[in-house]
């Protein structure tokens, strides 16, 4: 059964008009939602250097927010993955590069917690390690 939608209805697109600290232009960054409710942008490119700072969007007040976390902030990174855990109420950070793109690769893990709006460094691997012929990269 195919479903009629008409013109203006859902699914389309339509820019929100926010206030507060918007986030400068920016490519290579990471959008996370949680609660269905707030979106988190974090890190990004600006053409000349990376950013390490997260940003807040409101959807139901539309109102943006820098958040000035407290913990073992990640470096300045762009291509990183994001992604949330609703039930641990946390925000996980993986890799990516930096400005040196191909040069600076990150293999790093960080958590941020909402409630807290605070950082931590999970995991910092500096070296591979070969395990029975096996190359292992932790």
């Amino acid at each position: 059964m195919a479903m009629a939608f008409e013109a203006g209805t859902y699914p389309c697109w339509e820019l929100l008009e926010c206030q507060g600290e918007v986030p400068q232009s920016r490519s290579g960054h990471t959008c996370a939602l949680y609660n269905n409710r707030y979106l988190y942008i974090f890190g990004g490119f600006d053409g000349s250097s990376c950013f390490d700072d997260l940003y807040v969007l409101d959807l139901e007040t539309r109102l943006w927010r820098r958040i000035e976390a407290r913990g073992d902030r990640p470096s300045g990174r762009a291509s990183h993955s994001a992604v949330t855990d609703e039930l641990a109420g946390v925000m996980y950070i993986f890799g990516g590069s930096g400005s040196h793109f191909g040069y600076t690769n990150k293999r790093d893990l960080c958590e941020f917690c909402f409630q807290t709006e605070t950082w931590r460094l999970l995991s910092n691997p500096v070296e591979d390690k070969q395990v029975g012929g096996c190359r292992l990269v932790f």
